[in-house]
């Protein structure tokens, strides 16, 4: 973080250097428990970068306008989890790394949060700490709302510097182990408040890379990737029942951020009690991303019924569309589609009563 990098976060007018770009990526995705519109539960962020990228100098995320976040956390307080791997250039190893997301005091942090955020005083200042081998790795991580041009990008900007992992060993700075994050998962709890409105919202961020072997920001190779995140999720559940036959139908459309999923794979699960519901079946949704399953009642009793979705992260090229290259010059490089788990309403079927027959 003792290499400038405040200027990375600058949304104004730059000059970049000529030549050609490296073949750098990455990807975001964002999910919450659960999708839906002003929600307020979790939100989980997952970062992957590929070894043969350059190594990362920041990483700004920027969190879509018509969201909302509580930073008024005590410092102390743990608001999360964090899950990480990274590759140990001294040990040839790829290592796994796990901790808490631990709020602390900005005031703290106004010399590293000046050169890293850009802003001596950051609206919150996040611990993301990390354990590898038995060392203990700190790494801040600053919350600020977006001022200006930066507007356009989002309402919040969070922003983590991370050492060079590839210069000499015994260079001041250089990450612990040579390591060069990988792959990086956090949670955040009780944060931030989804939107009001359906749509599918863009977590633009910019990855700036360092010069390989130098130590030093790359500033015209930053590059943007996009978490694509659609609000709400919504399993439409519909009974029906056909007595003469003892037949029941569920039906329904499947809905994220207002579009239909196509080619989904859902799981009926049903059972006598709704505390009691094991899955049972499957279906999938058509190209309207609607659906509709049938079966008979063993036993002729009341039954209730829910529809479960698993969504992993998919790559959503679309997403790309309309460039930043004021902001990210190297381009945009990936869109990812979030994930998600939901499942819809409990629903029962209610068989009539069987009519006894009386003889003479």
């Amino acid at each position: 973080m003792r290499y400038g990098l405040a200027a990375l976060v600058a949304v104004s007018a730059l000059v970049f250097a000529q030549g050609a770009f490296a073949a750098n990526t990455a990807s975001i995705s964002v999910t919450h428990d659960a999708m839906l519109l002003n929600g307020t539960k979790s939100t989980t962020i997952h970062v992957a970068i590929p070894q043969a990228t350059d190594p990362i100098a920041a990483i700004n995320i920027f969190v879509p306008n018509g969201y909302t976040a509580n930073l008024t956390q005590a410092a102390g307080t743990t608001i999360g989890t964090v899950d990480a791997t990274a590759f140990s250039r001294d040990a040839g190893l790829t290592l796994p790394l796990s901790g808490n997301v631990v709020v602390d005091s900005p005031a703290s942090h106004a010399a590293d949060s000046t050169q890293c955020a850009g802003t001596p005083n950051s609206q919150a200042v996040w611990i993301l700490q990390l354990s590898v081998a038995g060392q203990a790795i700190n790494l801040p991580l600053y919350v600020n709302p977006t001022v200006g041009p930066q507007t356009a990008l989002g309402k919040y900007r969070l922003t983590i510097c991370l050492p060079p992992p590839d210069v000499p060993v015994g260079t001041p700075g250089r990450s612990a182990q040579g390591a060069q994050v990988l792959d990086a998962r956090f949670t955040v709890n009780s944060v931030f408040t989804t939107p009001t409105a359906q749509g599918m919202y863009a977590w633009e961020t910019l990855f700036t890379p360092y010069n390989p072997g130098k130590g030093t920001v790359n500033a015209a190779g930053t590059f943007e990737a996009r978490a694509i995140e659609p609000l709400p999720v919504i399993l439409g559940l519909s009974p029906s029942y056909i007595a003469k036959t003892n037949t029941w139908r569920l039906a329904g459309t499947v809905f994220e951020g207002g579009q239909p999923v196509a080619g989904l794979k859902l799981h009926v699960s049903r059972g006598l009690s709704p505390a009691r519901l094991t899955q049972q079946s499957s279906t999938v949704t058509g190209t309207n991303g609607g659906y509709h399953t049938a079966g008979h009642l063993q036993p002729r009793k009341r039954t209730y019924f829910r529809i479960n979705a698993t969504v992993p992260e998919r790559a959503f090229a679309a997403g790309c569309a309309n460039p930043q290259p004021a902001v990210a010059p190297a381009g945009c490089v990936s869109a990812t589609l979030s994930p998600w788990k939901a499942q819809s309403r409990v629903v029962n079927i209610k068989t009539p009563p069987v009519k006894k027959k009386h003889h003479k």
